[in-house]
């Protein structure tokens, strides 16, 4: 099938939909990737994944990490990392090892395939939990940033882990290189912050002249590039280069005023393009499993909903002042884009197969659509706690 039409098939199946699953509170991602699947191998079979695709594909993974990126703050992780880690510990570092465990001692997988497959499964959506923090009145709350700092950390532990080659001997060397990335990065994110008024004097003239709007946009899409390709150049996936790369794109950098133009621009062609061509080529890859991974995927999907969500729901009654215990373990239930980014990379790398790569696509949309109810509309407890609060 001709390129074009194949794009044309995808977004207008893929937004059609998002919308219609989004009238009913369901994920727009979820009805994306179904769109996939139905235009796909697994049903109609009129349209095949192949080399163009994944290109399209690669291309719209960067845009969409690199708008996560943008949207999350150095400011954010500083402030509320204490409590965001044992957040994390809930909901997704126990249930995950548990997962593990499960696919390597009774589902009999390879280390990097289980470890691959639990991830993608336990990863709590940065995409999904920050429109729900949004829809729910908490994000100039304490709870509420707590919350989105651990699905930060977590998302940031994930593309980490699926990041690192195979080889050991290349591990040793590509964490330390992490690791000096994350000082140099954070010193530099320091530096801009302590000169924030020079630094938006300087954008905000380049704003000002003729084609500045262009210059700046295109310089922000170029830093993003050269990121990513510095990441892969170290062996690791060009998505978590990406991801710091908008992480730097701040208002103490550009300015409110232009950190909401470049904001609005990248949700725009994302949500308009990016978003639903990614996962709807992703849903292309959806093949119906062998019945013998059904049962994993169950037993994995159970233990994220009853393992993560029974120990985020207790241990969020001694972290959180003001969210209700059930309301969080909703809200980080949320699966959806970072769990099928990681299962794509998964496929693509032959870490996972694609009966496994169902499966986590699968276990996704189920745990995001048992988990979201329990959030509750009256989710505040009796008296709210300023954001400027910062973890002791």
């Amino acid at each position: 099938m001709d390129i074009i039409v194949a794009l044309l098939g995808l977004l207008v199946f893929s937004l059609i939909l998002g919308e219609l699953f989004e009238r009913f509170n369901l994920p727009a991602v979820a009805g994306e990737l179904i769109s996939g699947v139905i235009l796909g191998p697994a049903l109609l079979n009129w349209i095949q994944p192949g080399q163009v695709l994944d290109g399209f594909s690669e291309v719209s993974l960067f845009f969409i990490v690199l708008l996560i990126g943008v949207e999350v703050t150095v400011d954010l992780l500083r402030k509320h990392t204490s409590k965001g880690f044992n957040l994390s510990i809930t909901s997704f570092i126990i249930p995950v090892t548990l997962m593990f465990a499960v696919s390597f001692y009774i589902f009999h997988l390879g280390v990097l395939s289980a470890l691959a497959l639990s991830i993608s499964i336990g990863v709590p959506s940065i995409s999904i939990i920050s429109v729900l923090i949004k829809q729910y009145d908490l994000l100039e709350t304490v709870d509420g940033q707590t919350i989105l700092a651990s699905v930060v950390l977590t998302d940031i532990i994930a593309f980490s882990i699926i990041s690192i080659e195979t080889d050991f001997i290349r591990v040793l060397y590509i964490i330390p290189a992490i690791v000096l990335f994350l000082i140099l990065f954070f010193i530099l994110d320091r530096y801009i912050t302590n000169n924030s008024s020079a630094v938006v004097r300087i954008f905000e003239k380049l704003h000002a002249r003729e084609r500045g709007e262009k210059i700046i946009f295109g310089s922000v899409i170029i830093s993003g590039l050269l990121v990513a390709s510095i990441f892969e150049f170290l062996g690791v996936s060009y998505i978590l280069g990406a991801f710091f790369a908008g992480m730097l794109i701040s208002e103490v950098m550009v300015g409110k005023e232009l950190q909401g133009i470049l904001t609005r621009t990248l949700n725009r062609i994302n949500e308009g393009f990016f978003i639903p061509i990614f996962f709807s080529i992703a849903g292309l890859l959806v093949i119906v499993p062998k019945e013998s991974y059904i049962l994993m995927m169950v037993v994995l999907s159970a233990i994220s909903i009853v393992v993560g969500g029974g120990l985020t729901y207790f241990r969020s009654g001694q972290l959180l002042k003001m969210v209700r215990r059930r309301t969080t373990a909703g809200i980080l239930g949320g699966r959806g884009a970072v769990g099928i980014i990681i299962a794509t990379i998964a496929v693509r790398e032959s870490v996972i197969n694609s009966d496994m790569y169902t499966i986590a696509v699968v276990a996704t949309i189920i745990i995001s659509v048992v988990m979201t109810p329990f959030i509750q509309r009256q989710n505040r407890k009796s008296y709210i706690e300023p954001a400027g609060v910062q973890d002791q």
